[in-house]
């Protein structure tokens, strides 16, 4: 019989506690009301963002009108 390392069951426990969590978020009402509010507010953070030229990939960014 073999056995099996602490590190490896924290990490099988973290994977099943990590499903676990996304099925309750997704199969819920307020789990997905939850996901909604956490969804608008980072694209309302987004938008509402100062931007930083800081890059020269900042030429490809379609939301810069500055770097065209």
């Amino acid at each position: 019989m073999r056995t099996i390392p602490l590190h490896r069951s924290y990490q099988i426990s973290g994977i099943i506690a990590a499903i676990l969590l996304a099925l309750v978020l997704v199969g819920t009402a307020t789990g997905r009301t939850m996901l909604a509010w956490i969804y608008l507010q980072s694209t309302e953070t987004v938008t509402s963002a100062t931007h930083f030229r800081s890059s020269a990939l900042d030429r490809f960014d379609p939301t810069c009108p500055q770097c065209m």
